[in-house]
């Protein structure tokens, strides 16, 4: 069938095969998608109930793991204000972080550990029941009816999810800037407004958007070339969230790097 890999022949070769099957098949998925949209042939169905189901496990993580991230960086960013009597900076140093890093890093880290397992071990499982091969004999194309649409929720949930994120961190900084500093909100909302800007947001949806076509390719390789059983499954859940997070810290790093050469500092002129 078409979802197998060659025999295992050594690490090394090992690792330049799925590397190079790993990138033929995000290019075969990412063109699948393009034309599934052009052709009017995506699955409106699947792809809102993927859409669901990505949003359903991993918005309540994703807040739940912002707030108390977003306090850390208000406390953290407190006390060091504090020390040097510039408390009032306290928002500028928020949509810096915020806006510009932790927003799509976590909104990443949970399309990656959370959609992703959970994307992985249903195409993993439908693979060992045989249920991929079965779409083929029958001449479906399984990548467009079923990666592409995975691929298109993945990236509607990420969006969403990363403005959710970002309010709710911005928010937590604020509250805590307010209530246990006992600082005023002018003050915080002026540096804000002065420092985060609209392209900063715009990266992050980028970033967002990046990662979750990333994670995403990434759980549906891994759960179309699962084999050996339900062992094998959970081993390809195991490899497709190290490598997803991977991917999205080198991503990270180099989105970041085009980001600052483009686009100059505020006060740089």
């Amino acid at each position: 069938m078409a979802f197998e890999l060659p025999a295992p022949k050594g690490p090394v070769r090992d690792l330049a095969v799925e590397a190079g099957h790993t990138l033929g098949f995000a290019l075969q998925s990412i063109g699948a998608l393009v034309v599934a949209v052009l052709r009017f042939r995506l699955s409106i169905s699947e792809t809102l109930n993927q859409t669901v189901f990505i949003g359903r496990v991993s918005t309540g993580p994703s807040l739940l793991l912002m707030i108390p991230v977003g306090v850390f960086i208000a406390v953290s960013v407190g006390e060091l204000a504090g020390r040097i009597g510039a408390g009032g900076y306290s928002g500028a140093v928020v949509a810096f972080v915020i806006v510009g890093q932790a927003a799509a890093l976590v909104c990443a880290l949970m399309m990656a550990g959370v959609a992703g397992s959970a994307i992985c071990t249903d195409l993993g499982s439908r693979k060992i029941r045989e249920e991929v091969d079965a779409l083929e004999v029958m001449g479906v194309n399984v990548i467009e009816r079923l990666v592409a649409p995975r691929i298109a929720a993945a990236i509607i949930v990420s969006l969403v999810l990363c403005s959710l994120i970002t309010v709710v961190g911005v928010g937590a900084c604020y509250l805590y800037h307010l209530y246990v500093q006992h600082l005023p909100a002018g003050a915080f909302m002026a540096t804000f407004s002065q420092y985060g800007r609209t392209s900063d947001f715009v990266m992050a949806l980028v970033k967002a958007t990046m990662f979750a076509l990333l994670s995403t390719i990434v759980a549906c390789f891994k759960g179309l070339h699962a084999r050996g059983g339900p062992s094998g499954v959970a081993d390809a859940v195991n490899e497709a969230v190290v490598i997803a997070f991977a991917l999205v810290f080198i991503f990270n790093t180099i989105l970041s790097e085009l980001y600052s050469v483009m686009v100059p500092a505020v006060g740089a002129f």
